[in-house]
C-alpha cells in the first residue's frame, strides 16, 4: 500500500491541498499521513556588548500546542476517513523542511503533497521556501499544489 505524506499548515490553502491528497489516495488506495510542523519561536536575549543569544521554546514545554494541532488534523482526517481512507495524524516542533523530510523517511512515504503559497521571489530570497527545500532534498516524488487562481 502506498503512503502519502501531506504537510499542512493552518492557512487557507489547506483545503485545496487536502482535496488533491484525497484524490490521489483514492486512486492509489494509499494511506495518508496528515502532518503539521510547529516552528519554534525564537526570542532575542541580550547578554552583553558582544554576546547575544537566540533562545527557543523547548518542545516538551508546549504539549498544548501540539495537542491543538493534532485536534485540527483529526478534524480534517475525519473527512478522508469518511471516504474509506486510512489516515494518521502527526504534529511536531521543528524546522518545517527538516521535519517533513524526516517524517517522509520514517514513514517510508511514496509521495509528499504540499501546497505553495505563491509568494514572490523577494519573499523567497529573504525567507526561503518550505516547498523549495523539500523539492531539493526529497528522495520521493513531491507534488506541489498551486493555490493561486
Amino acid at each position: 500500500m502506498a503512503t502519502i505524506l501531506v504537510p499542512l499548515d493552518t492557512s487557507k490553502i489547506a483545503p485545496k491541498v487536502l482535496s488533491e491528497a484525497e484524490s490521489l489516495a483514492l486512486q492509489l488506495r494509499a494511506s495518508v499521513i496528515l502532518f503539521h510542523v510547529i516552528e519554534p519561536v525564537a526570542t532575542y536575549v541580550p547578554v552583553g556588548a558582544s554576546m547575544d543569544l537566540i533562545a527557543t521554546t523547548p518542545p516538551d514545554l508546549d504539549t498544548e500546542t501540539t495537542d491543538a494541532a493534532k485536534n485540527r488534523l483529526d478534524h480534517l482526517a475525519a473527512q478522508l476517513r469518511a471516504k474509506g481512507l486510512d489516515v494518521a495524524c502527526e504534529a511536531t516542533f521543528g524546522i518545517p523542511v527538516d521535519e517533513i523530510l524526516d517524517q517522509a523517511k520514517i514513514r517510508a512515504a511514496d509521495y509528499i503533497i504540499l501546497g505553495s503559497h505563491g509568494h514572490g521571489a523577494l519573499y523567497h530570497l529573504f525567507g526561503g521556501s518550505v516547498v523549495t527545500g523539500v523539492l531539493r532534498h526529497s528522495t520521493c516524488p513531491v507534488i506541489v499544489v498551486p493555490v493561486r487562481e
